[in-house]
This record gives C-alpha cells, sequence and structure tokens, in this order.
C-alpha cells in the first residue's frame, strides 16, 4: 500500500515535470485493487488531457468511471476535467458532463429506494441486496468511514446481540420444556400426597388398634408378633412420613425455582434487547449520517453536470 502511494506521488511529480510517458509508466505499475488505484486511473486520464489526447482522455475518464462508479471522488475528478475542457474540447466535456449526471442520478434513485421504508435495514447495506451493489458498496465504504462510529465494531455487536437473542429463545424453550416437567412433578407429588395420607391414616388406625391389644408384662408369642408388628408399622410411618415432608416442601419450593427461572430468563432477554437496541441504534445513525451526506455530494454534482451541460450547448449552437 506504501508502495503505492509513493508511485502515485511520483507520477504527480513526473507530471508536473511534464514527463507524461514516465508518468504513464508509474501509473501502470500500481496495483487495481490498492486504494490508490482510483487515483491512479484519474491521473492517467489526465494525463492524456494535458497532452491534447483527447480520445484516450475521454476513454481513461469512462473507463475510471466503469470500475469506480458511484463514488463522488470518480465524478468530482470527471467534474473537473469537464470544466477545463468546455473551451478546448466541447464533445469530450459534454461527454464527462453527461455521465456525471448519469451515474449521480441513478446512485440517487438507489438511495430513494432505500429509504422508502420507515426503517433502515443495515444488512441491506452491509451485505448484498436489492441495492446496486456498486452503489450499496460505496455507502458502506462511506459508512465504514465514519468520523464518530466504528461502524464494523457496532455491527459486531449488533450480530453479538442477535446471537444472544436467538441463544436466549433456545434456552427459553429448554425452561419451558423444564417448567413443564415441574409440572407434572408436582401433580404426581399431589397424587402421592393424597396416597400418602390415607397410608398415614389407615396406619394410624391400625396402630391405634394393635396398641389396644397390648397387655403390659405378657411376652407371649401372640403379644411378641403384636410388638414386633407395631414397631415394623412406627418404622413404615416414619418414612412415609419423611416422603410426605419433601413432597410438602418441593410443591412450596418448585413454584418458586420456576419463577426465579423466568426472571432470570426475562432479565437476560431485557439486557440482550437493550443491547441490540444500542447497537442497532448506532448502526442507524451510521447509516443515516452516511446517506444524507452521499446524497447531498450526489445532488450537487448531479445539478452542476446538467447545469454545465446545458450551458456548454447552448453556448455551442
Amino acid at each position: 500500500m506504501i508502495e503505492n502511494q509513493l508511485r502515485l506521488r511520483l507520477a504527480a511529480t513526473e507530471m508536473q515535470q511534464e514527463d507524461f510517458e514516465e508518468a504513464r509508466s508509474t501509473l501502470k505499475q500500481i496495483e487495481t485493487e490498492s486504494p490508490a488505484a482510483l487515483q491512479a486511473s484519474l491521473l492517467m486520464a489526465e494525463s492524456y488531457r494535458l497532452t491534447d489526447e483527447s480520445g484516450q482522455a475521454l476513454n481513461w475518464f469512462l473507463r475510471t468511471a466503469q470500475h469506480y462508479p458511484y463514488r463522488t471522488t470518480t465524478l468530482n475528478g470527471l467534474l473537473s476535467a469537464a470544466h477545463d475542457e468546455q473551451s478546448r474540447n466541447t464533445n469530450l466535456s459534454a461527454a464527462l458532463y453527461a455521465e456525471i449526471s448519469k451515474q449521480s442520478l441513478f446512485a440517487l434513485g438507489q438511495l430513494d429506494r432505500f429509504k422508502q421504508h420507515d426503517d433502515l435495514d443495515p444488512m441491506a447495506v452491509i451485505f448484498p441486496s436489492d441495492l446496486d451493489e456498486a452503489v450499496r458498496k460505496t455507502l458502506l465504504r462511506r459508512s465504514l468511514r465514519h468520523p464518530e462510529h466504528n461502524l464494523l465494531k457496532q455491527t459486531g455487536k449488533l450480530k453479538q446481540s442477535v446471537s444472544a437473542i436467538i441463544s436466549l429463545q433456545q434456552r427459553h424453550e429448554l425452561v419451558q420444556q423444564e417448567l413443564r416437567q415441574l409440572t407434572q412433578t408436582l401433580a404426581q407429588y399431589q397424587s402421592q400426597q393424597q396416597a400418602l395420607t390415607k397410608q398415614l391414616q389407615t396406619g394410624d388406625q391400625t396402630l391405634a388398634m394393635l396398641t389396644a391389644k397390648l397387655i403390659p408384662n405378657d411376652f407371649s408369642t401372640e403379644q411378641t408378633q403384636i410388638r414386633q408388628h407395631i414397631t415394623r408399622l412406627r418404622n413404615q410411618q416414619a418414612r412415609q412420613r419423611a416422603q410426605l415432608a419433601f413432597i410438602e416442601h418441593s410443591q412450596q419450593t418448585l413454584p418458586e425455582i420456576a419463577n426465579n427461572l423466568e426472571k432470570q430468563l426475562q432479565t437476560l432477554h431485557q439486557n440482550a434487547q437493550k443491547q441490540l437496541a444500542s447497537s442497532h441504534t448506532a448502526v442507524i445513525s451510521v447509516l443515516e449520517d452516511s446517506i444524507a451526506a452521499y446524497r447531498a455530494e450526489l445532488s450537487d454534482l448531479a445539478a452542476e453536470a446538467q447545469l454545465q451541460r446545458s450551458e456548454l450547448m447552448l453556448s455551442s449552437q
């Protein structure tokens, strides 16, 4: 990139020294994908214009307009050349004004289509969309160079926010399943509670009957069996009461667990929505500023080109 910039400066110096062939040779060494390629192409056209080779100059100006269309830098370069050629070559001047007007009006039409919607869709600029690809890339390039906002950073945040929302939606489905399972568990506990309560009531009645049959200081086989039965029944009831206590405790805590899960999801969702709104707002702000500036420059270029071409055509009649 540095080498290409140096070649661009060297070519400009060579043109100032009227060494146009050497300048063109230097410009041809600049890589076409380089950021300096646009300026190199305009300088190449300018080198032919300055040597009165109007055919070559027109070809290079139009080639530049085709390779780097809808860029205000390109159109301003064409406008400057058109102004300079008014007195020397009216045909070249008129052709350049026509190209400026055509490209400016087309790009304005694309921006008008994009602004028809109340809400700007950042994805229509960030990714290929219905917008003309060259206009979209020009607008995106301008947006990436916004002086106040870092569009790459904000779009990264926007992507993270959208991903967070999607993850939360998936998590919400899992929690809903957990809540449904908890509801089923509570229903099962309620049924078990009723069964255990009946069993305890029956057990209490059986214990009362057995206790009534006990005879103090009687250690006969029948009395021993009654005492053993009472012991087993009391142990069984102790286990049932423990189960019943667990069920009652679960019936109290499970709804609270479910409620806390819902609250956690709501909080996470609200935070993600705020982040989404913040990053989305920043992206929209960048796009709106870039569109407004781009539109203003295109409007000025179209108006200037149309006015100058009209005056040129009138003066040549």
